[in-house]
C-alpha cells in the first residue's frame, strides 16, 4: 500500500478516493464496525428500518461532494432542488413557503423574501440590507483578498442586528439556515463562518443555495459505493480495526491496527479533533501543538428523535419549525420511498436538550409535532427513538482554538476532516474538500 488512511467517514473515503483514482494503492482503517463516522446509518432493533444517525443535507454549492459522489457513481443517491424552496410553520401554527425564482444571485434571494407572505412588510424590506454583506462575504472569497464581512469576536445574532435583520426575519430564516450550517445557537457561533456560508450558497449559482437530501440511507449513500470503488482498484477498506499512528523523529513510520503492523511514510489522519490525540502512539513533541489545539476544542451536541406513525402525516419531504427545540422534520418515507414509515426531527445545537431523557425528548419532539402538523393529531404513534450525539460537531464560538492546516510538523502525517481549516463550519462538505486537499499533499509533497 502506498497510503494508509485512518478513518471511514466522509474525510477519508474522499481522500481515498481521490488517490486511487491519481493511482495509489490505499488502505483504509475504520475502527467501527460501519463505515460513515459521524454521518452512518443502522438498522432499527424493532422495525429493521435503516436509520441514519441524524439527518444530513447537502447544497447545490457543495461542489466538491456532488465531484466525489460523481467519481463513486453515487450522485444518483441525492436528490437536489433547482432552486431554493423551503416550507415553514411558525410557532402559531402558519405555514409558509419560501420560494427563491431562477434570478440571478443574490437577487434570487431578495426576491422570494420579498414575495414570502410569512412575514410582514418591514420584515421583508430587512432583508434588503443583507445585499452589501453578501457582496463582501462573496469578495473575501476572491484569492488574496482582505474584505472581511464579519468580524471574529462579532456572533451570527449581533452581526445580522448589526445588518438591519428584524426579529421575525432572524427567526424565520437566519436562525434556522445557521442552526443547520453551524449546529450552534447564534447567540454563540461566531459570524465569520456563517458569513462564509452565505456567500457560498448565494454567490454566482442561483442553484448553489437548493437542498439536496440522500434518497438512501447514509452508509449505502456514499459509503458502501466508495469501499466498492477502492477495492476494485487494488485498495482496502478494513472495519473493526482501532489505529495507533508511530513515529520516530519527525516523521511517520508505521500503522498498527488489528495485531496487525503496516511499515508506510504516508499516512492521512481523517478521525474527529477528539479522537486525534488517542491516535499518536507516544510522544511527538513536533505535533503536540496540534495535539493541544484538538483537546481545547469544545464541541456542539445534535438530537434526533426519529417517530413512527401508523399513517402518513407529511406530504413533504421536510418542513423547518422555527422557533422550536426541534427545528426541522424530515419525511423518511418520502425522502427513501415506501420502505421507510418514520419521521425524524433534528434539533441542532442542542446543548440545553442533549442532557434530558428519552421519554422527556420524545414527548417534546411529539408536542411540537402535534402544534405544527393537524394531520398528526389523528395519528397512533407505534415507536420512538431518541439519537443523541455529543460531540456532533466542533464549536465556532469564538475565542476556539485556530484549526489545524492539513499538513503537520511530522512527515508523512497529513490530517483530513470536517475540523480541519478549510473555512466552512462542520458540513460534508468541509470533511470532502478536507479529504482531497490531504489527497492533494500527500501526491504533491
Amino acid at each position: 500500500m502506498d497510503v494508509v488512511i485512518v478513518g471511514a467517514g466522509f474525510a477519508g473515503l474522499s481522500a481515498a478516493v481521490r488517490l486511487t483514482r491519481e493511482g495509489a494503492r490505499v488502505l483504509v482503517l475504520e475502527a467501527r464496525s460501519r463505515l460513515g463516522g459521524r454521518a452512518t446509518a443502522f438498522a432499527d432493533r424493532e422495525t429493521g428500518e435503516l436509520v441514519d444517525n441524524g439527518q444530513h443535507v447537502l447544497l447545490g454549492c457543495y461542489t466538491e461532494t456532488f465531484a466525489f459522489l460523481r467519481e463513486i457513481g453515487a450522485d444518483r443517491h441525492v436528490s437536489l432542488q433547482p432552486n431554493l424552496g423551503v416550507t415553514m410553520i411558525d410557532r402559531a401554527g402558519r405555514r409558509s413557503r419560501l420560494a427563491c425564482p431562477a434570478l440571478p444571485p443574490p437577487l434570487h434571494l431578495l426576491a422570494g423574501v420579498m414575495d414570502w407572505d410569512a412575514l410582514g412588510w418591514k420584515d421583508r424590506w430587512s432583508i434588503l440590507r443583507m445585499a452589501a454583506p453578501l457582496r463582501i462575504a462573496r469578495r473575501a472569497l476572491e484569492p488574496g483578498a482582505h474584505a472581511l464581512a464579519a468580524s471574529p469576536g462579532e456572533t451570527v445574532e449581533r452581526w445580522l442586528m448589526h445588518n438591519g435583520q428584524t426579529p421575525r426575519l432572524r427567526e424565520m430564516l437566519w436562525e434556522p439556515l445557521a442552526l443547520a450550517a453551524l449546529n450552534q445557537p447564534i447567540g454563540q457561533a461566531a459570524a465569520p463562518v456563517f458569513a462564509r456560508v452565505l456567500a457560498e450558497m448565494f454567490g454566482a449559482d442561483p442553484g448553489a443555495a437548493a437542498i439536496a437530501l440522500p434518497t438512501k440511507p447514509l452508509h449505502q449513500m456514499y459509503a458502501e459505493p466508495a469501499r466498492r470503488y477502492i477495492e476494485a482498484r487494488g485498495g482496502s477498506v478494513r472495519m473493526g480495526a482501532a489505529a495507533k499512528i508511530r513515529a520516530e523523529g519527525d516523521a511517520v513510520v508505521s500503522v498498527d491496527a488489528a495485531g496487525e503492523r503496516w511499515d508506510i511514510d504516508t499516512v492521512i489522519s481523517a478521525v474527529p479533533w477528539f479522537a486525534l490525540p488517542d491516535l499518536i502512539e507516544g510522544r511527538v513533541p513536533a505535533l503536540e501543538p496540534t495535539l493541544d489545539r484538538a483537546r481545547r476544542m469544545e464541541s456542539s451536541p445534535m438530537v434526533t428523535v426519529n417517530l413512527w406513525f401508523d399513517r402518513q402525516v407529511m406530504d413533504e419531504p421536510f418542513v423547518g419549525l422555527p422557533g422550536r427545540a426541534m427545528q426541522w422534520v424530515f419525511d423518511k418515507r418520502t425522502v427513501f420511498g415506501g420502505d421507510a414509515s418514520h419521521l425524524s426531527l433534528v434539533a441542532s445545537g442542542a446543548s440545553p436538550l442533549v442532557q434530558l431523557g428519552n421519554d422527556a425528548l420524545i414527548a417534546r419532539a411529539h408536542d411540537e409535532l402535534l402544534d405544527a402538523l393537524p394531520a398528526v393529531r389523528p395519528a397512533k404513534l407505534v415507536r420512538a427513538t431518541v439519537i443523541r450525539e455529543p460531540r456532533a460537531t466542533f464549536s465556532l464560538a469564538p475565542g476556539q482554538p485556530a484549526r489545524p492546516a492539513t499538513a503537520t510538523p511530522v512527515r508523512g502525517l497529513f490530517l483530513a476532516g470536517d475540523w480541519i481549516d478549510t473555512g466552512l463550519p462542520a458540513t460534508i462538505e468541509s470533511a470532502v474538500r478536507s479529504g482531497h486537499l490531504a489527497a492533494h499533499a500527500v501526491m504533491t509533497k
